[in-house]
């Protein structure tokens, strides 16, 4: 907004070093004196307040222009809205997200998610950047504007994640740089390569000093990281963790200066386990994140609005718990004007009624009524057209030279590494056996779950294919492909046998991505994500339709875990314990060395 008289300057966030949005206006002013009408006043309502840790009953809260103006005031209104005693807060913060793992784009993610009362999210682009480097960033930012929630971006740090696969770029500090000017890039996402930090790679320290100089936040990734090492991390100006799973780590972590996000994933959930440290000074240092979720995790159960209910659940004080999903993520972040409900806030805010049950009744973004009960509402659609905002992206199944061969493993004779999966964790461990050989090539066994595994490079087009055994996913014919496989997103196959593999490879690449379930020749379910391989360009309804056929099969199947495909997309993440694949080979994650296939 331009400035009028009275007043000529913009605000300014010493944390995001850069204006804000807003210029303050004399309407403002008049507004909150009652001078002129505000937009729209809610009253009978009991309005949570952070700054004094306490819920005010009867109160009411006035919005002018998208901003709240008046707490407790009687203001003239163009519109009043009656809350009959629900209560009041701003709107939920994801504190750390992966948007690609919702499979959706941004503009259906937010249909999901805001209903249920996030407002804002705080997303890594850390997948899609694994895959389109640069114009993957860029994308998400275009693909984010103009939604009924925020959407906030992390510059990726470790793009690619290691040097024992073959990811689709590489980022440097000189091409994050650049991202430094965009208004919604708040900092640098998860640095997961702490031993990157501890060694003093030159290349992950340009990144820490670009950030840190620019006085960003920047975020960390230090699964079970302490003593010395935790502090020459922290040193290193990474201030945040989504990975502690017990509370003495959160609390360690808490005292060495860092803010600790309790996750609620699909994947991983170590909320449960950390509400012991949320007691004290500690609920101030705490914040709430999924990190990564499914569509169908979303419906079923909900987003930040569900890690409240299990936080209210297991005794956290109302207050508290809406502290660490609104009013921590929005200091640690910078967000000077959110999380808080108070004159010169934005009117992100959402009603609700027994906090024994929360559930969002009413969601406002920036003022405007843009979900009831749940469902997004006729407003939704005000502000913003997703088909002609949404930019197009390239292909990235780049895998053209395929032959049934590549999927061959020849016997060299003895016993092979096998991995061995638990359905439900993304840590592995691996076992020696001697695999099933037929006519000189070794097959999949379902006796024994021993099941052939690939991963194939699909950037490039090198023709690199790594070659593994699996127990765990209890496949029991035909066979299962994704191209959602983390941190390099190559293509990754199991099956049982031959056909089927070479038929899944053929499928993925046909539809640019996705999920697929084949036997021998029939594709029984697929589900295409031509967005990098990783997301859908469909309405989140028909995605989580096509899902639900994934979910039958495996049920049918009695497959164990609630999916195998995400199980399957873990097993080429080499930065996870034990045994891990990817399209150079496998990787012995504890010896952070690769090994071969036979011993």
């Amino acid at each position: 907004m331009a400035a009028t008289a009275g007043y000529g300057g913009g605000f300014w966030s010493p944390i995001t070093q850069q204006r804000e949005v807003v210029t303050l206006k004399y309407e403002y002013i008049a507004a909150a004196r009652g001078q002129v009408p505000v937009d729209l006043q809610l009253v009978n309502c009991r309005v949570v307040d952070f700054f004094r840790g306490r819920v005010v009953d009867n109160c009411s809260v006035s919005i002018y222009k998208g901003y709240i103006v008046g707490v407790g005031e009687e203001l003239p209104a163009r519109q009043i809205l009656d809350l009959a005693g629900c209560h009041v807060c701003p709107g939920l913060v994801d504190a750390h997200v992966h948007i690609e793992s919702s499979l959706l784009a941004p503009a259906e993610f937010a249909r999901l998610v805001t209903p249920r009362g996030t407002t804002s999210v705080i997303a890594d682009p850390h997948e899609i950047a694994n895959v389109l480097g640069y114009d993957g960033i860029n994308w998400m930012l275009r693909a984010s504007e103009g939604l009924p929630l925020d959407v906030y971006i992390m510059a990726p740090s470790c793009v690619p994640a290691t040097d024992f696969d073959t990811a689709g770029a590489a980022l440097y500090a000189s091409d994050l740089a650049p991202f430094l000017r965009e208004a919604r890039v708040l900092g640098l996402g998860e640095m997961m390569n702490y031993p990157g930090v501890l060694n003093g790679d030159p290349r992950v320290l340009d990144k820490l000093s670009l950030f840190w100089e620019a006085g960003r936040p920047i975020d960390g990734h230090a699964p079970g990281l302490s003593g010395r090492d935790l502090s020459a991390y922290v040193l290193s100006g990474i201030r945040s963790d989504h990975e502690a799973t017990s509370p003495a780590e959160a609390l360690e972590k808490i005292s060495k200066g860092m803010w600790v996000m309790a996750r609620f994933g699909s994947g991983a959930r170590d909320l449960e386990h950390l509400i012991p440290a949320m007691e004290g000074e500690a609920r101030h240092r705490m914040l709430l994140c999924t990190d990564d979720r499914h569509p169908n995790d979303i419906v079923a159960e909900g987003h930040i609005d569900a890690a409240l209910r299990i936080l209210l659940a297991n005794g956290i004080p109302l207050v508290d718990a809406l502290r660490m999903a609104c009013y921590n993520p929005a200091q640690y972040y910078g967000l000077r004007r959110s999380g808080a409900i108070a004159p010169g806030y934005k009117a992100d805010l959402l009603a609700f009624g027994d906090p024994a049950d929360f559930q969002a009744e009413l969601v406002l973004k920036a003022g405007v009524v843009v979900a009831r009960g749940g469902k997004p509402s006729a407003e939704w659609d005000g502000f913003r057209s997703d088909d002609r905002r949404t930019p197009a992206v390239r292909d990235s199944v780049n895998v053209k030279w395929l032959e049934a061969a590549a999927f061959r493993i020849p016997d060299e004779g003895g016993r092979v590494r096998v991995i061995e999966a638990t359905p439900g964790s993304i840590i592995t461990a691996q076992s020696r056996e001697r695999p099933t050989v037929v006519d000189g090539l070794c097959v999949s066994d379902v006796a024994r779950d021993l099941i052939k595994l690939f991963v194939i490079e699909r950037h490039t087009g090198s023709g690199l294919v790594g070659k593994a055994f699996i127990r765990g996913l209890k496949l029991k014919r035909g066979a299962i492909g994704s191209t959602v496989s983390h941190d390099s997103h190559n293509m990754i196959v199991a099956g049982a046998d031959d056909v089927s593999i070479f038929k899944a490879v053929k499928r993925l690449n046909a539809i640019k991505g996705g999920f697929v379930i084949t036997d021998g020749e029939e594709i029984i379910a697929e589900l295409a994500l031509p967005v990098g391989g990783l997301m859908s360009d469909r309405p989140a309804a028909e995605v989580l339709e096509k899902l639900a056929q994934f979910s039958q099969y495996f049920e049918r199947e009695a497959m164990p875990g609630g999916s195998p495909l995400m199980t399957l997309s873990f097993m080429a993440l080499p930065v996870i314990p034990s045994l891990k694949i990817t399209d150079k080979g496998l990787v012995d994650v504890d010896s952070f060395s690769a090994v071969p296939l036979f011993e």
